[in-house]
């Protein structure tokens, strides 16, 4: 586990990836005074190597906000109890696919459309951004930072990992991409998986990228992978990933 400073009691977990995982993970802590504020919790290991840390500085979790409720963001809400969990009124979409895993732990501040939290002088702005899940939500802090959970993933070190849309609707992860899309001029980009971006041409060209890819398989649902490379130039790592079939009605959230 590595700790990073990024801002003004603004920290930056990062974990290497585990034995049977794919990719390492982050998590953000914001401090205010003795409470922290949890952005995502991590796998279980993690979350229980991160409060050990947090306990050795005597920091007590009072907030998480989770950006969807797949197992790699959610592992820890087991070990709290009388905390403010901020995260989607889809969140038991997502919860129900891994109910022999997990309880339903379902957030007790529900987002609908946005919600604004003021934590420790930070301004945390909570969005609705239907994309690689149906619970998402984009995360902006202090119109410096935002965390877009998954629906931007790279490898540990950086490398740009292929589009996954879990529940299989692509025209909703071409949306939120275009959120993203339309909101990160100015900002640093920090995923769950992967390395914070604050190179702002290396961002825009990586949205690109994504839409690219997204558009293309809309457009050519039969598609392979390579077809996709060779008629594009563009990689991403992570091919497995490209399983999409979208000849189905789609479903708009």
């Amino acid at each position: 586990m590595e700790r990073i400073k990024i801002d003004k009691d603004i920290y930056l977990y990062r974990f290497e990836k585990a034995l049977g995982h794919f990719v390492g993970l982050n998590t953000v802590v914001i401090e205010n005074g003795n409470e922290a504020l949890l952005i995502d919790t991590g796998y279980e290991e993690n979350f229980l190597e991160l409060k050990e840390d947090l306990d050795r500085r005597g920091l007590n979790v009072t907030h998480v906000v989770v950006s969807h409720f797949h197992p790699d963001h959610i592992g820890g809400l087991k070990y709290l109890s009388d905390v403010e969990i901020y995260g989607s009124i889809f969140a038991k979409h997502s919860l129900e696919k891994f109910n022999d895993i997990f309880d339903h732990i379902l957030p007790n501040n529900v987002i609908v459309e946005e919600k604004t939290l003021i934590f420790g002088g930070h301004i945390i702005k909570m969005e609705k951004n239907v994309g690689h899940s149906k619970d998402g939500i984009l995360i902006t802090i202090d119109n410096k930072f935002m965390y877009v959970g998954d629906d931007m993933v790279f490898s540990h070190d950086g490398k740009a990992l292929i589009p996954f849309c879990a529940d299989q609707i692509v025209d909703n992860h071409v949306l939120s991409i275009l959120k993203i899309y339309n909101q990160y001029k100015g900002k640093t980009i920090i995923p769950t998986h992967g390395m914070i971006m604050e190179d702002q041409k290396i961002i825009e060209q990586d949205l690109k990228n994504r839409l690219i890819y997204l558009n293309y398989i809309i457009e050519y649902p039969d598609c392979t992978f390579k077809e996709f490379i060779e008629e594009t130039g563009i990689r991403f790592i992570g091919m497995k990933s490209h399983v999409y079939n979208t000849n189905k009605e789609v479903k708009q959230w």
